[in-house]
């Protein structure tokens, strides 16, 4: 149950995300800079993040005690392995922070909420799946 519940929360996050990318544009870009681009993060980034993490080690818990399907082994194993990597090569790395703050313009925003779409629609896929 927590691991298909971590794939539609998942899912739901990056549709959001795309969402609001397209819908503001390049305004988007104060939300990406509040959360990449300053010393201190936002007190909303630490609680989503706690809240995934959370959710996370439950579902990380029931794929361990339950049925393992090749879905789940991607939502619970392979794709925390992709979060390691990105938070590596832009959270926790000054020069990928910049990088993603200097995303500028409507076009660049919209084109790249698109281009997350696919992503959302796999996350679902995977989390029935699993």
């Amino acid at each position: 149950m927590f691991v298909q519940l971590f794939g539609y929360a998942l899912a739901a996050g990056v549709l959001g995300t795309s969402l609001a990318m397209f819908m503001l544009g390049g305004r988007f870009q104060a939300a990406e800079v509040a959360t990449y681009g300053g010393a201190q993060r936002p007190w909303w980034f630490w609680v989503l993040s706690l809240t995934i993490v959370a959710l996370y080690g439950f579902a990380l818990g029931d794929f361990l005690t339950g049925p393992k399907t090749w879905a789940g082994w991607l939502l619970i194993i392979i794709i925390p392995i992709g979060w390691l990597a990105k938070a590596t090569l832009v959270t926790f790395n000054a020069r990928g922070r910049r990088r993603v703050t200097a995303l500028a313009g409507d076009a660049t925003w919209r084109k790249l909420a698109m281009a997350r779409l696919p992503i959302a629609v796999a996350l679902a896929g995977l989390a029935a799946l699993a």
